[in-house]
């Protein structure tokens, strides 16, 4: 199995300045959550509903320590996911590249095995955070809804540098043994609840692929 988290559109009306709380128009806003995070540039803003091609509801500028600004029409919007610093949440897939009787029914976080074996789990996120200040982020995973025992690693995140946020890719591991029916979640919890996962769209100069903020890769190791 492997998928991915990698929402990214472009804007097909300009924003015009660091004040306007209207409807976000985009190409699409398919594979992005109902309600959310967005990143446009080098800020964040988040929505409570969607159309087909607008994020609204009520549109908050600038969140997470971020500039409000103007933005011109195409930029790119991608996708971020966030948690309070007294939440935790799964890790979404909105995208499956291939599957072969491991299964995620897309948008979901729960990746099921339809085969009883032991599997090896492999995924990368990356973490963005807007602060002036280090952040740690804790990631695990969980087995049809319960934590795995001795399954999290914590990783620092430092703060910005200038306009730039602080970054870093966490990347591990881990295998355990499922029996037909069971599912897995990667989840995450971040102790200033400042960090965002996100999805960085497609660069130029030179051009390079869009960067999912998640992805997962899940491989078959043998019988038990």
């Amino acid at each position: 199995f492997s998928g991915y988290q990698d929402g990214y559109t472009q804007l097909t009306v300009a924003i015009p300045n660091a004040t306007s709380t209207a409807a976000i128009s985009v190409t699409s806003t398919a594979g992005f959550p109902s309600s959310g995070y967005i990143i446009i540039d080098q800020e964040i803003i988040s929505y409570t509903t969607t159309t087909a091609t607008t994020f609204d509801g009520t549109i908050t500028r600038g969140v997470f320590s971020t500039t409000k600004s103007s933005h011109a029409v195409n930029a790119y919007v991608s996708e971020a996911a966030a948690v309070t610093s007294t939440t935790s949440a799964g890790m979404r897939i909105s995208t499956v590249i291939s599957s072969n009787q491991i299964t995620c029914t897309v948008p979901d976080t729960k990746i099921y095995f339809q085969n009883t074996g032991i599997y090896n789990i492999q995924f990368s996120t990356q973490l963005l955070n807007y602060t002036t200040n280090d952040d740690n982020v804790t990631v695990w995973f969980r087995k049809n809804g319960t934590d795995l025992s001795n399954s999290a690693s914590i990783q620092q995140v430092p703060p910005k540098h200038g306009s730039s946020p602080g970054a870093v890719i966490l990347a591990l591991n881990f295998m355990d043994t499922f029996v037909a029916g069971d599912y897995v979640e990667i989840y995450w919890a971040s102790t200033t609840g400042e960090t965002v996962l996100a999805t960085f769209p497609p660069g130029t100069s030179p051009t390079r692929p869009a960067s999912p903020g998640t992805i997962v890769t899940v491989s078959f190791v043998s019988h038990t």
